[in-house]
């Protein structure tokens, strides 16, 4: 197999105390022989820091920040390995899920992001339901209203190749809410999503989360981050995207 590949975890954090212990641990029960996990803490006043300090092979800071899209840029910044990962501190990772990516991205030396499976768990881990990542045409990203169960990319089972921060950028910090779908509308404008067939990671939902409180606003962040990207949408769908969209959202958004 010669030598792994590294893979660098990104985890921006603050105060989920509660739940941070199980994603470092979901990424130490990888068994993985080269890894690094960077936590960026927003300067937690819960018992973040204490369960930090318990595990001397994270590298993380506490400081106060600008949100969670700053966070994980201060991460990326950091991160040594050919890929980048970011699971956020309430997320987990599905045993052997950095088997299953490092085998993808070395059999395909092109592969630029790798999108697995994602469960979705309520807060004491029972599963909820699982999506399974697909992406046929960018005109489906584009349509973020009409995913559904049937179309997801989850942003904790997504993985980039670090080279690709360089051509399309970081997370763009002018999105709280919405910032990986953004991620994803720019790197599918450029290149093909290769789609695992394995359950990479599980995304906790429970009604305290920061998309289940902020519902509408997420949706007005998606609608200006697909709306970025009409242009690119094969005639006749260019018309019939913004259509619908606006119906979503509301016309006064012209």
């Amino acid at each position: 197999m010669g030598t792994p590949l590294r893979i660098s975890v990104v985890t921006p954090s603050l105060d989920q105390g509660q739940y941070i212990e199980d994603a470092i641990v979901s990424v130490l029960d990888q068994q993985y022989p080269d890894f690094e996990h960077i936590v960026i803490d927003g300067g937690s006043t819960d018992q973040t820091l204490q369960i930090l300090r318990r595990y001397p092979h994270l590298q993380w800071v506490s400081e106060p920040d600008s949100g969670q899209t700053t966070a994980l840029n201060k991460g990326i910044r950091l991160a040594t390995g050919a890929v980048v990962a970011s699971l956020n501190a309430d997320d987990l990772y599905r045993p052997r899920a950095f088997q299953a990516v490092a085998a993808a991205f070395r059999a395909d030396p092109t592969i630029a992001v790798l999108a697995g499976g994602c469960e979705m768990i309520d807060k004491d881990c029972r599963l909820l339901r699982r999506f399974r990542a697909r992406l046929d045409r960018f005109e489906d990203l584009l349509r973020y209203w009409q995913w559904g169960h049937s179309f997801c990319i989850a942003h904790p089972a997504v993985f980039l190749r670090r080279s690709l921060f360089e051509q399309v950028g970081l997370f763009n910090e002018a999105y709280d809410l919405a910032m990986d779908y953004e991620m994803w509308l720019r790197v599918a404008a450029e290149y093909p999503f290769t789609i695992s067939p394995h359950w990479l990671a599980a995304c906790r939902q429970t009604g305290q989360t920061k998309t289940q409180r902020n519902r509408h606003r997420m949706d007005l962040e998606q609608f200006r981050a697909s709306r970025a990207f009409w242009r690119l949408a094969p005639w006749p769908q260019r018309w019939t995207i913004p259509l619908s969209a606006l119906a979503r959202v509301g016309w006064s958004w012209l």
